[in-house]
C-alpha cells in the first residue's frame, strides 16, 4: 500500500452522488463521511462498500441528512465588510463552510453565521431494508450564533467541545453538554434547538479563515487574512481550566500558564503574498496553505511545561496554481492537499522532527528544503473546498454533486503492477 500511494496507484469511486446539490465540503471518521452542500443540507453517507445494492443505488442512499441545515439567503457579498470575496476567494461558494464528524456527532458552520451540532440516529443502517432512501433525520444537538461566516470547525473529543473560527476574528470554544439523547430537539423548528454553551472566545487580530486541533499536543492552529498563523494552547486535560475568554492577542507572554485555553503560544507571519486559505497540525508542527498555492511547513517547538512556541520554516511545498483550501495529514508519512486549481496533490510528508535540546537544528543547518508532490489527482473542478485523509485513503469533494474516495488499499487494476 506504501507504494501505491508513493506512485499513484489508487482506486477511484464515488462514496455519494447528489441528485440535484452540490457537494462543497467533506470530512469523514471512517466509515461515515459528513457532507455540506451548496444549498445547505447537512449529509452523512456510509464509504464502505458492502453488497446487497447495486453500485449507483447505493452512492445516493444517505445515512442520514438535515436538508436546509443552513440559510441560503445569506447577505450580498458585496455587503459584507470583512470583504468575503476577497479572503475566501471567488470560487468558496455554498451554504455550508465547515463540517466535522466525530463517531456519532457531526458539526456544521455556514455562511449564514450558524453554528449546529447533530447525532446521527442510532440504529442507522443503509443496507436495512427499513431504511429511508434519504436517511434518517440527523438529530440536533444545538446551536450557536456567529457574527459572521464560521471558516472552521472542530470537534476536541477529549475536551467534550467545539472549537470555531470566523470571519470577525475570533476563535470560540462551545460545550456540547451531556450526552443525553433525550435532550435532542427532533422537531421541524431549528428555533427550538439548545443553544450550545459559549465555553470562551479569543480575538486573533484578523479573519480567521482556518483552523486545525491537534488533540494530542494540545494545540490549536489558526491561519489569518493577513498571512498570519497563530498557535494557541488548547488546554491540558488534567488541568481545572475555566476558559475564561481572555483575549488571546495579549495573552503571548511567557507568564502565561501552558494550561490555560485560549493562550497564544505564538503568532507570526505563514505567507508574505497571501492570505493563510489552510492549516493542518502535524507531528512536530503544522502546515499553511496560501491563496497563491503554496504549502509551506513550520516546525512548531513547544518544551514541556513552556507558555510558548518558537516556529520555524522546515519546508516550501510548490505545485499549486491557485488557493490552497485544504491539508490533511492523517496519513502520517504523506500530505494531501486539495486547491481551486482543481488537483488534488499528494506529497512525501516533511521532516518537522524539533531541535535538539542543546539548539541544533535538523536538517542540513537549518536549510529550508522545497519539495514537488509526488503527483496530482486530477478531473475535480475549482470549486473543491475540502479533502482528508487516512493511512488507506483520501475522501474529497471537487466533483460538482459527487463525494469521491481515492482507495490505497488495493491493486486498482488486480494485475499486480502499479
Amino acid at each position: 500500500m506504501e507504494t501505491r500511494w508513493t506512485q499513484g496507484g489508487l482506486r477511484p469511486r464515488v462514496v455519494h452522488e447528489s441528485t440535484s446539490d452540490w457537494i462543497r465540503r467533506v470530512a469523514f471518521d471512517w466509515p461515515n463521511a459528513v457532507m455540506g452542500t451548496a444549498a445547505g443540507s447537512v449529509l452523512v453517507c456510509n464509504c464502505e462498500e458492502l453488497g446487497g445494492l447495486e453500485y449507483r443505488e447505493r452512492a445516493r442512499r444517505l445515512l442520514a441528512r438535515r436538508k436546509d441545515a443552513h440559510s441560503r439567503d445569506w447577505r450580498a457579498v458585496e455587503d459584507r465588510g470583512l470583504g468575503e470575496r476577497s479572503l475566501l476567494g471567488l470560487y468558496d461558494a455554498g451554504a455550508v463552510t465547515a463540517v466535522a464528524i466525530a463517531g456519532d456527532l457531526v458539526a456544521s458552520g455556514g455562511r449564514d453565521g450558524k453554528l449546529r451540532a447533530w447525532r446521527i440516529p442510532p440504529g442507522a443502517d443503509v443496507d436495512s431494508p427499513g431504511h429511508p432512501r434519504d436517511g434518517e433525520r440527523l438529530m440536533c444537538v444545538g446551536a450557536a450564533e456567529h457574527p459572521e461566516v464560521v471558516t472552521g470547525a472542530e470537534f476536541d473529543v477529549a475536551g467534550g467541545c467545539v472549537w470555531t473560527s470566523c470571519l470577525d476574528g475570533k476563535i470560540r470554544r462551545w460545550g456540547l453538554g451531556g450526552n443525553d439523547e433525550d435532550a435532542n430537539d427532533e422537531t421541524d423548528d431549528e428555533d427550538d434547538a439548545k443553544t450550545l454553551e459559549l465555553l470562551g472566545e479569543w480575538s486573533v487580530g484578523q479573519a480567521a479563515l482556518c483552523l486545525s486541533l491537534d488533540p494530542n499536543a494540545r494545540v490549536l492552529y489558526a491561519g489569518t487574512a493577513d498571512g498570519g498563523a497563530v498557535a494557541m494552547d488548547a488546554g491540558s486535560l488534567n488541568a481545572n481550566d475555566d476558559g475564561d475568554g481572555d483575549d488571546a492577542g495579549s495573552s503571548s507572554s511567557s507568564s502565561s500558564s501552558s494550561s490555560s485555553i485560549g493562550a497564544t503560544l505564538g503568532a507570526w507571519t505563514a505567507h508574505e503574498d497571501g492570505v493563510t486559505r489552510s492549516v493542518s497540525h502535524a507531528r512536530g508542527g503544522c502546515l499553511t496553505g496560501s491563496s497563491t498555492g503554496a504549502v509551506y511547513a513550520w516546525r512548531v517547538d513547544r518544551r514541556e511545561g513552556a507558555s510558548c512556541v518558537s516556529p520555524s520554516l522546515a519546508a516550501k511545498m510548490i505545485g499549486h496554481a491557485a488557493a490552497v483550501v485544504s491539508i490533511s495529514t492523517g496519513n502520517p508519512r504523506h500530505v494531501v492537499s486539495g486547491a481551486h486549481d482543481g488537483t488534488v496533490r499528494v506529497w512525501n510528508a516533511p521532516d518537522l522532527t524539533p531541535d535538539d535540546e542543546d539548539g541544533e537544528e535538523r536538517g542540513g543547518g537549518g536549510d529550508v528544503k522545497k519539495s514537488e508532490c509526488l503527483y496530482a489527482v486530477t478531473g475535480h473542478t475549482v470549486w473543491l473546498g475540502s479533502v482528508q485523509a487516512d493511512e488507506t485513503r483520501i475522501v474529497c469533494d471537487g466533483a460538482n454533486n459527487i463525494a469521491m474516495c481515492y482507495d490505497f488499499s488495493d491493486d486498482p487494476d488486480d494485475n499486480g503492477d502499479i
